[in-house]
């Protein structure tokens, strides 16, 4: 499962797409995307989704493992890829929801690097 031979880990953008998204307070919708480099930097000109601390903090454990990963020349996106924000949903006394997927794109292309199989 390691990357491209010719993609390097600066080439790396790590991509959390908003899959669903529900009564979010700080209006996160569908499709838009929390973009971070290699090291884990949120990328804010890169990123569509307003900034969102609950949904920052649930993805810091998945990049500290994508750096792991990318310093061993693998594919940084383990068997995991799903998340969800801190905010129990409106059903649970919160506010709303917001689920990303997060996936590999080539900061120099723009295309999704699917994960080997």
């Amino acid at each position: 499962m390691s990357l491209p031979n010719e993609m390097t880990p600066e080439d790396c953008r790590l991509v959390a797409t908003v899959t669903r998204a529900f009564h979010c307070a700080n209006k996160i919708g569908e499709g838009e995307t929390f973009v971070f480099d290699h090291r884990g930097i949120l990328l804010t000109g890169e990123s569509s989704a307003n900034l969102c601390i609950g949904m920052i903090c649930k993805l810091q454990p998945v990049l500290m493992m994508a750096q792991d990963r990318l310093a061993e020349g693998l594919h940084p996106i383990g068997g995991y890829a799903h998340f969800d924000c801190f905010d129990t949903g409106i059903d649970h006394g919160g506010t709303g929801k917001v689920y990303v997927e997060m996936s590999l794109v080539d900061g120099r292309t723009g295309q999704t690097v699917p994960k080997p199989e």
